[in-house]
This record gives structure tokens, C-alpha cells and sequence, in this order.
């Protein structure tokens, strides 16, 4: 346990205990005299010596788990975190400054009562009090308006990320790490950065439509590896790789879009052993990570970004509105990444990076992070039911976040019931979308945040 230490002046206690206290534990954590695994008082025994409620007591602890300094061990109590705090490196570089869509755009002419088929989280799941706080608080906060910024994005957002990927087996420094407008831009930046007109590049198949629009636009040849139930399938890449070098392998670990499968350790270290023997890169898309309801071992902890470029975004677990990602490369490869960005787009929005640290430090955001886990989770078991039911068969049966990828019961043409459940009121999103050719598949993408309504019961009830 740690030792005793001072209460807060009455200056402090009077104005904000909360934020006091967790810039005393945050400094001695960071200077070392609280060493990784060091138990820390419960939250009463915490709220005891302090004098103040358990209520405040939780939220300090709250707060320094959010900032991954902390973490909560079921049934033990709170400890520092297992690996210190990553210091951001005085060497920074400053840097001054689908188909699916088209879909979408054919059934504006009928109301939609479903979006079954969608990419996001209802509104209503999205994590709207926190964004309220967050603009509350910056707003009180002189603001960056002057200038771009650097390309590699607000300094203590990517530290954040930084300690966060600390706390999960990956010691990136702050060179290596750039913020982005979303996932989507650090997916365009390594596609136009890294690949060439005429190159191999592997992606999973069935796979995440934007991506794959990417690198038709680049005029690369795709390399279409099936994705199994325990990730993509590591021999037919062994067997691609055999033919014909591959520039790059594209994929998804958690909870992958559109199968909901999670990519297993020993699948992950094939990959990595494949790429480090053909001499290929790995980018890994690993935005839905914080919806899995277990941890899962990602390429980049394996790799340490030695061959693999790490991408993530904050859309799937605050709001898909706020355009805040990321990508960690490589050390050869991030200034390259970096200089792409400051050429297409001078930077992102530090005004939105800020808005984004606030939410992210928020003490309530660990809370609907678990939250939202569990209500995908109950959802998914309930929405696969529903659809067992109506007869749909499910390629896959993932525990938890948004998708499912799933035969419908019909012997119409995969246009002619596309239509149909438009007609109903029904957005689906055909599964040819995803296919890396666009091949013709009875398969289709479902969101089961949107299809646990009467309107989805209904369209599948009259399903022939």
C-alpha cells in the first residue's frame, strides 16, 4: 500500500478536490515514487484519509484509469499501471504546418425506418453527455485559432494514446504516433504513402468497402484472403505470398467489419511471421477494439510497430461526428506519413483533438465504455436469435460489438430484395459491397444496433 500523504490545502479542497488529487497521484506516478503494480488505497480508505466522499474518491480513480496511470482489478482493487508512463520524447518533430454511399443515395426516395445494414451506432448510444461536457469545458479554455498546428496532431491527445497502447503491450514513441481525421484519413495516408500503381496488396475478403475503394483508386492489384472464424485465413496468404511478392496486407483485428470475427494470437503470429519472411508491411485497422468484451492481442503489441502501421479511431465509442484517429508507423515510415498529411490537408482540427482529450479523460467515459460493451453484447445474443428465427443463417456468432454477417431466406436476386426492403423501410447493405471484386454473394452486413425493432421483425417475417 502507499504511504500516508498530506491532505489538500484548504485553497484546494475548496476549489476542485477532484482535479488535485489526481495531479498529486499523476506526479508521483510519473516521477516513480509509485511504481508500476503498487496497490493504492480503496476508495473508501482513499475517501477516509483524504476527507472527502467515496463519490470523489471513485472519480480520482475514475479519471487516472481513464488516463491509463490506473487500472481496476475485479475483485482486488486499483493498482498503478503495469507498465510506467511513456514520457513524450524532447526530440518531437514539429512540423508547422462507397458503393455503400450510392446505396444510400438510391433510397432517399423512401423513408427509412431501419438502417439495418449502416456502419455507426444508433444516436442514442452515442456518448452525447460527455460531448456536452467536453465543449463545456474547452469552451471555458482559451482556444487554438491562430495557424494550422502540426500534422502530427495536439501533443497531449497523442500522449494520451501513447500511455493508452502503453497499457496494452505497446511502447510507441510520441515520433511515431500522428493524429488524423478519422481512421479513414490514416488508411488514405498509408494507401497514397506506401503503395504504387501495380502493387500486390492482400485484403481480407469479405472486407471494409472504403478501404478497398481506396486501393482500386490507387490502381493497385487486390489479393483477396478469405476471413475465417479465427481471423484471415494464414494459408491462403502463405500461398499468395509463394506466387508473387505483396507490398502490404490490409486487415481488421477486433471484432472485424463485416464478419464481427476477432483475429486469435496464433493466427496474429503467423501473419507477422509471414511478413517479417516476405518482407511485407501489416496495416492494422483496429478501430472497433474498445467494443471487444475481451482484450484482444493486437499485430502491432506483437510487432511493436517495427513492420506494422497501427490504426484507430475514437468514431465507434464517442460519435462517428468527430473525426479524431490515429496511426502509429514504424520510425522510417512516420515522418514520410506525416509530410503526406501536411501536403493534403496542412492538418487536422485541434480544436476537435482538444474536445476529443476532454471526453476521453472524462471520469463518466470508462463508465459508458463499459456500458456500451455490455448493450452490445446482450443485443448481439439478441438480435442472432431474431434472426435464427426468421431463418437467416449466420456465417459467424461473435460475443459482442456491431456486426453480423448473414444468408437472408429468400430466393429473389440480391437487387430485387435489396428493393423490397427498401421498400419496407429497410436499408440493408448487400454484401457484393464488401467482396474484394465485387462478386456476387447471398450474404449481407447487419448492424445489430439498428435490427432489434418491429420494423426489421416484420421485412423478415414476409421474406420468401
Amino acid at each position: 500500500m502507499i504511504r500516508p500523504v498530506h491532505k489538500l490545502s484548504p485553497e484546494t479542497a475548496r476549489g476542485s478536490l477532484r482535479l488535485g488529487l489526481v495531479a498529486e497521484f499523476k506526479e508521483r506516478i510519473r516521477n516513480q515514487e509509485l511504481t508500476p503494480g503498487t496497490g493504492l488505497p480503496s476508495v473508501r480508505q482513499l475517501a477516509r484519509e483524504r476527507g472527502i466522499s467515496t463519490f470523489t474518491a471513485a472519480e480520482v480513480y475514475n479519471v487516472l484509469t481513464a488516463a491509463g496511470l490506473v487500472e481496476a482489478r475485479r475483485g482486488t482493487g486499483y493498482f498503478v499501471a503495469g507498465r510506467p508512463p511513456v514520457a513524450m520524447d524532447a526530440h518531437t518533430p514539429r512540423v508547422t504546418a462507397d458503393a455503400v454511399w450510392e446505396r444510400r443515395l438510391e433510397a432517399h426516395a423512401q423513408p427509412i425506418l431501419v438502417d439495418a445494414g449502416g456502419g455507426w451506432l444508433p444516436q442514442a448510444w452515442q456518448y452525447q453527455q460527455g460531448i456536452r461536457s467536453g465543449l463545456r469545458s474547452i469552451a471555458r479554455h482559451e482556444l487554438p485559432l491562430e495557424g494550422y498546428g502540426s500534422p502530427l496532431g495536439y501533443e497531449a491527445l497523442r500522449h494520451h494514446f501513447i500511455q493508452q497502447l502503453a497499457t496494452r503491450g505497446l511502447g510507441a514513441h510520441s515520433d511515431q504516433i500522428i493524429l488524423t481525421q478519422g481512421a479513414s484519413q490514416a488508411l488514405d495516408l498509408t494507401v497514397r504513402a506506401l503503395l504504387e500503381p501495380g502493387d500486390r496488396v492482400a485484403v481480407e475478403d469479405p472486407g471494409y468497402p472504403p478501404t478497398l475503394e481506396l486501393l482500386r483508386a490507387r490502381g493497385v492489384r487486390l489479393v483477396g484472403i478469405p476471413r475465417l472464424q479465427s481471423g484471415p485465413d494464414v494459408d491462403a496468404l502463405a500461398k499468395a505470398l509463394k506466387r508473387r511478392a505483396i507490398r502490404a496486407f490490409y486487415t481488421n483485428t477486433s471484432l472485424q467489419n463485416p464478419t464481427g470475427t476477432t483475429t486469435e494470437p496464433p493466427i496474429a503470429r503467423r501473419i507477422l511471421d509471414l511478413a517479417e519472411r516476405h518482407d511485407m508491411l501489416v496495416i492494422e485497422d483496429d478501430i472497433f477494439a474498445e467494443l471487444s468484451p475481451t482484450a484482444a492481442l493486437t499485430l502491432a503489441t506483437l510487432d511493436q510497430c517495427r513492420r506494422v502501421i497501427y490504426v484507430s479511431s475514437i468514431s465507434k465509442t464517442i460519435s462517428p461526428a468527430l473525426r479524431v484517429g490515429y496511426l502509429v508507423a514504424p520510425p522510417a515510415l512516420a515522418p514520410k506519413l506525416a509530410r503526406l498529411k501536411t501536403l493534403s490537408a496542412l492538418a487536422s482540427s485541434e480544436i476537435s483533438e482538444r474536445l476529443a482529450l476532454e471526453i476521453l479523460t472524462q471520469p463518466h467515459y470508462r463508465r459508458h465504455l463499459e456500458s456500451l460493451r455490455r448493450r452490445l453484447g446482450t443485443t448481439q445474443a439478441e438480435v442472432q436469435q431474431a434472426l435464427l428465427g426468421h431463418g437467416v443463417e449466420l456465417a459467424f456468432r461473435p460475443a459482442g460489438g456491431m456486426f453480423l454477417w448473414g444468408r437472408l431466406r429468400s430466393q429473389h436476386t440480391v437487387g430485387r430484395l435489396w428493393r423490397s426492403a427498401v421498400a419496407a423501410g429497410v436499408l440493408l447493405a448487400p454484401g457484393e459491397l464488401f467482396r474484394t471484386e465485387g462478386q456476387a454473394t447471398p450474404y449481407w452486413r447487419f448492424n445489430v444496433a439498428h435490427c432489434n425493432g418491429d420494423a426489421m421483425h416484420q421485412f423478415l417475417e414476409r421474406l420468401t
